[in-house]
């Protein structure tokens, strides 16, 4: 991820910007504190498994998920982290045996169907992956991961209208999962038309009757607007960067995002400092240790300022 921020960012601007990405990119990074490995046993088993994976540790975050999935069967995710964990060691024809084995005894279950067709999908048979997508909703049409997957497989033939739908459905049905938001931009993207993501932001925003939806949308408008502002700051706009982390400000304060508002207050803070506006530089990064105390980053910049 570090590096998408890298190659965003021309490498000829002030490296005070390079900062702003190690903290959104790296939030450990910013703290007192080191990480404790030990607080993933305070996650929950599929917390846990995701922990695993991301550190690589693909199998024993397979033998978690295959253990989750036995214990239950309805868990997509726990399907989804099974195939992904088999895809890591480049072992998806045994995932697809696997998945195969577990559908012999349970033929309707809509999670096992989805992650048959994931496997197909992640193969790029498309054909046999759609079938299988479409046989778990089927079972389960409120089964939102094989929506997001169908809704991909509709972006691939240029189904614009079919895909939005979809992808719409499976955020409504689980308003908290962001890679449902994600694949939604991305939609918009293609269509020629990523504002779209806004206005679907500000019609929930003014609905006011989901606020697990309300805060979705305002993450993808949040990372929406912090790729324009990447893109301005590029060309050498530092007025415009900073009134497009106002902007984005104005959402978080709307959604309660507080660590998010904790990197936009860091961001003004530095591009402030590098426009030479001291005063208003130390403001925000006031604001910065007044949501946390342990911002070392922050901390940092005012001494210097002082």
């Amino acid at each position: 991820m570090c590096r998408q921020f890298y190659r965003a960012i021309d490498s000829k601007r002030p490296s005070a910007w390079i900062v702003i990405l190690l903290s959104l990119s790296f939030p450990s990074l910013v703290y007192s504190q080191p990480l404790n490995h030990s607080s993933s046993s305070l996650l929950s088993p599929i917390q846990r498994a995701e922990f695993l994976l991301k550190e690589s540790l693909n199998e024993e975050a397979l033998l978690l998920y295959q253990s989750l999935v036995l214990k239950d069967g309805a868990n997509g995710y726990a399907f989804r982290g099974l195939v992904r964990a088999y895809k890591r060691m480049g072992r998806l024809d045994e995932a697809e045996s696997w998945v195969e084995t577990y559908l012999r005894e349970k033929p309707f279950s809509s999670a096992a169907l989805y992650a048959s067709g994931y496997i197909f999908f992640l193969k790029e048979d498309i054909k046999k992956a759609e079938e299988l997508f479409k046989k778990a909703l089927e079972q389960d049409d409120t089964n939102a991961l094989a929506l997001n997957n169908l809704g991909a497989i509709r972006l691939s033939k240029k189904s614009y209208t079919q895909a939005v739908n979809l992808v719409r459905k499976a955020i409504q049905i689980n308003p908290k999962e962001p890679m449902f938001f994600k694949n939604l931009e991305t939609i918009y993207k293609q269509m020629g038309n990523p504002s779209l993501i806004i206005t679907d932001y500000n019609f929930y925003l003014k609905e006011k009757e989901d606020l697990d939806l309300i805060r979705g949308y305002g993450m993808a408008v949040g990372r929406n607007m912090r790729q324009a502002s990447f893109r301005l700051y590029n060309k050498g706009y530092l007025e415009k960067t900073i009134l497009k982390w106002v902007e984005i400000e104005k959402i978080y304060k709307e959604i309660d995002h507080q660590s998010g508002l904790v990197s936009v207050y860091f961001s003004l803070g530095i591009l402030y400092e590098e426009k030479g506006e001291s005063q208003n530089a130390k403001n925000y990064f006031d604001l910065v240790l007044k949501l946390n105390p342990l911002h070392i980053q922050a901390k940092e910049r005012l001494y210097n300022i002082r």
